[in-house]
Order: structure tokens, then C-alpha cells, then sequence
């Protein structure tokens, strides 16, 4: 057996030998592009005009679908779908989403999730009220528990259980019949031999980390932690206690100081001011009035790529907080539990049994652990699993990032990538959920279309 998940004990899984379509990730953008497969001509023909009658969402909601395992398969070193995401709520006790509930994996419409909502009785969101009063958009996060279970919804919908194995791929090779993608499981290496490949996966491969670090020795290395390695342990963040040091601006870096600071004083370092707003991108980039992101995505497509690496840094602009958590963040820092130093780097850094770390106002502060959440570093030149692919079949790159076609493919070869690798196409909202259905949409087009069979789920609403 490859999978890990009970829900398959016992039952043999065998790895194809041969598909259509590889799908490596399990993530929110795997499933996206699982979606999008699934339905084929039932799901959204652009990502611009999403509404959809709300008769026609419930049906689609009342549907069980199964596509042939030879049309896609989808690998993922987990084995579980959505696995990450699962981590990384429980590592940080996140309540609620920061995007809004029309941001989900279903390629069906855009309300999917809230209608599910409603015919579940749920009523689990977050009103956001530190929009713009003549913002046009959506006011409503859903919880982390409503999004998971909606997710287990679609994959129990689609059979997608029946398309995931769980193994990590090695390598891309093309070949004349398409690629041939080298897979490691629990029992060694093995071939898939794939027409195409969709690359999916999240973007934690490669920390990014303050530069203090390259100056660390061994011990030093050995002790200090990127919030990215939490997520692969979610039970490491209850062995974490005394007094800590965590280093970054966002999103992350807020939740583990809520988060820890239950258990001893925290001190936040953040190398500029602290930055707060909703999303984690611009406001007009959320906003879906005739002259909201609709006329800058287009604007952005028009552009040269020098155009689009400065678009794309400018409207993320670094970390950022919602204003939500900024305000549980305040609270902690009124009590005294947290500390939050603007404009603070560390210099230098030590470990003998506990933190001696060197600002950069001169001060010396002592901690009994140290975890930077600083995101990660994109650089396809570099990247384990497509760096041997760039030197055999080079891209430009500008900014570690590959130029790929208007359907994210790799030239003219049958790989496809998603997320922040194709964040030159897609713009700065590539890596959230927006960015998985418009690069599940752009994919799509380079792929033959199938009808997936179905049947009227025996669970009516």
C-alpha cells in the first residue's frame, strides 16, 4: 500500500503506471485542478463572470462524480488531501480565513461554499468589518473548520480519494510520449509516465531566513526553528514554552505570538514598521466593481515582466496583519505578554543552552527559543525538483521566477505550474485561492476536454 490514510487500510492502491494527467500537490491548488478536471465542460468557463442560479449550485452540491484514475492521478508526500493546510490551522489555532468565503477549490461557481454553508446550517464566519464603506466585495470569512470540511466535501463528491497516492516526486523528465515522472513511496522509486504534469505543490521548500543566520554554527543551527518546520509538526508548538523571540511582519509571525504567548513573554521583531490590512494583497485586488481587479489583472497581463516582478512586489509589500489579529496582538501588548519591536533585526545570534541575540539598536536581549517566520525563497535555478529541468530546458527567469505561456506551461514541454512558480502570469494573488482557480482555468485550456461521469447523490438537499 502507498497511502497512509485509513481510509484505506486494508485496500490495495496501486501506483498507475501510465495517465493523462499528473497532478503533484494535494494542496489547495491540486485541488482546484482536481476540481476543474473533474467537471470538465460543468465548470466555469473564466474566472471573471463566476454567479451561478443557486438551484444549479445545490444540484451540483447533490452530485457524485468519478473520473477514470487514467485521466489524472495526483501524488503527495503526505498521502492526504489538504494535509498542510490541517497542520498549519492547528499549529497556529487559526479560527478563520483571511479571504472571503467565494475564495475555494470548486470550479463550479464562486458561491459553492456559501451555498453548502446554508444547506449545512452553518453559520461558522467572520463579518469583516474593517473594510472601506464603499468597498465592493465580500464581507465574509469562513472558519478554518467550515473550509476543511467543504474541501472533504469536494473530495468525497469527486472520489478524489480514489485518484491520490501518497509519494514525493523526484524528478521531470520529458520524454515522446510526455513525461516521465520518477516518484518515491514507502517502498523505493517508481516511473509514472504522464502526457502531462501540473506542478501544485506549496512553496515551503526552500526557508527563507534573516541573514544572521548564515553566521550561526552547528548548535546554533540546530536550535532555531522556521515556522514552516511547525507545520510539518503541529504538536511542536505545545512543547514550545518560556520566553520567545519569533522574527517576521506577517501573518504567521502574529498568530504564533497570540499563540505562545500563553506560556511566557514574547518578543516580535519585525525589520520595518508593522503593516496592517485586511488581505494580504491591496484592497483594489480584492474588489469586484467593473473597475476593481478585473482592469488590473488586465493591466498586468499587458505589461512587460519588468512591469510585473515590480507589480507583484508592490502589491503584496511584504508581510502584513489582518486587522482582526492585530487587535488580539494589541491586547497582548497592553498586558504586557508581547512586545513588538519595529524596525528590529538581529546582528548576531548565539546558543548555549539559551538565546543570546545582538539587535540591531545595540541592545542584548536572552530567550529561551527562537523561531523566524520569514516565508520562503523562489528560485527555480534551485528548486529540488525543477532545477535539473531548467538546465536541460532553460527558461528566462527574472526574479527566480520562470516566464512561462498564458497556460503556465514550461515552453513548449507538457509541465504546467501553479502558485506563486507561475506568479508571472498569474500576478501577486498567485499563491491564494484566487490564483489557484484562475491557474486551474489556464491550464485547462491546454488540456482535451472529457465529461466525468455522474450520478445523483443518494443524499438529496
Amino acid at each position: 500500500m502507498h497511502r497512509s490514510d485509513d481510509s484505506r487500510a486494508g485496500r490495495a492502491h496501486q501506483l498507475p503506471k501510465a495517465v493523462d494527467v499528473l497532478i503533484v500537490g494535494a494542496g489547495p491548488h491540486g485541488l482546484a485542478m482536481a476540481s476543474r478536471m473533474l467537471l470538465g465542460e460543468e465548470a466555469l468557463k473564466d474566472c471573471t463572470n463566476t454567479y451561478r442560479e443557486v438551484k444549479d449550485v445545490k444540484a451540483h452540491l447533490s452530485t457524485t462524480r468519478k473520473a477514470s484514475t487514467q485521466t489524472f492521478a495526483v501524488v503527495d508526500a503526505g498521502g492526504v488531501w489538504m494535509q498542510r493546510w490541517k497542520h498549519q490551522f492547528k499549529a497556529l489555532d487559526i479560527e478563520y480565513l483571511r479571504s472571503n468565503d467565494g475564495m475555494h477549490p470548486d470550479a463550479f461557481a464562486s458561491s459553492t461554499l456559501a451555498v453548502w454553508a446554508t444547506m449545512n446550517e452553518r453559520d461558522d464566519f467572520l463579518t469583516l468589518s474593517n473594510l472601506p464603506a464603499d468597498f465592493h466585495g465580500n464581507f465574509k470569512a469562513p472558519s478554518t473548520e467550515l473550509m476543511l470540511e467543504f474541501c472533504s466535501e469536494l473530495v468525497k463528491l469527486g472520489s478524489l480519494e480514489d485518484h491520490l497516492w501518497q509519494a514525493h516526486a523526484e524528478s521531470l523528465e520529458p520524454c515522446q510520449s510526455g513525461v516521465k515522472v520518477t516518484v518515491s513511496t514507502a517502498e523505493g522509486e517508481e516511473p509514472i509516465l504522464a502526457k502531462r504534469v501540473v506542478v501544485a505543490r506549496g512553496p515551503t521548500w526552500c526557508r527563507q531566513w534573516p541573514s544572521f543566520h548564515k553566521a550561526l554554527d552547528a548548535a546554533a543551527r540546530a536550535q532555531v526553528q522556521h515556522a514552516w518546520d511547525l507545520f510539518d509538526d503541529s504538536e511542536r508548538v505545545e512543547r514550545i514554552s518560556g520566553h520567545g523571540v519569533i522574527v517576521g511582519g506577517g501573518l504567521t509571525s502574529a498568530h504564533l505570538s497570540v499563540q505562545l504567548a500563553k506560556k511566557g513573554k514574547i518578543d516580535l521583531l519585525i525589520r520595518r514598521d508593522r503593516r496592517v490590512k485586511q488581505y494580504d494583497v491591496d484592497l483594489p485586488w480584492m474588489v469586484t466593481s467593473p473597475d476593481g481587479r478585473r482592469v488590473l489583472r488586465q493591466k498586468f497581463e499587458q505589461s512587460s515582466v519588468e512591469e510585473r516582478i515590480a507589480t507583484n512586489r508592490s502589491v503584496r509589500d511584504g508581510g502584513s496583519i489582518s486587522p482582526e489579529l492585530n487587535s488580539m496582538l494589541s491586547e497582548l501588548e497592553a498586558e504586557g505578554f508581547v512586545e513588538v519591536r519595529e524596525f528590529t533585526e538581529i546582528v548576531s545570534a548565539a546558543w548555549d543552552g539559551c538565546w543570546t541575540l545582538t539587535l540591531n539598536t545595540d541592545e542584548v536581549i536572552t530567550a529561551d527559543y527562537l523561531i523566524c517566520a520569514t516565508g520562503t525563497h523562489i528560485d527555480i535555478s534551485a528548486d529540488p525538483l525543477l532545477s535539473k529541468l531548467q538546465s536541460i530546458h532553460p527558461l528566462r527567469l527574472a526574479g527566480g521566477l520562470p516566464v512561462l505561456t498564458e497556460e503556465l506551461q514550461w515552453g513548449e514541454l507538457p509541465i504546467h505550474l501553479m502558485g506563486n512558480l507561475a506568479a508571472l502570469e498569474l500576478g501577486p494573488d498567485a499563491v491564494n485561492m484566487s490564483g489557484a482557480l484562475r491557474g486551474a482555468y489556464r491550464i485547462s485550456r491546454a488540456l482535451p476536454r472529457k465529461r466525468s461521469k455522474k450520478k445523483a447523490s443518494a443524499q438529496r438537499w
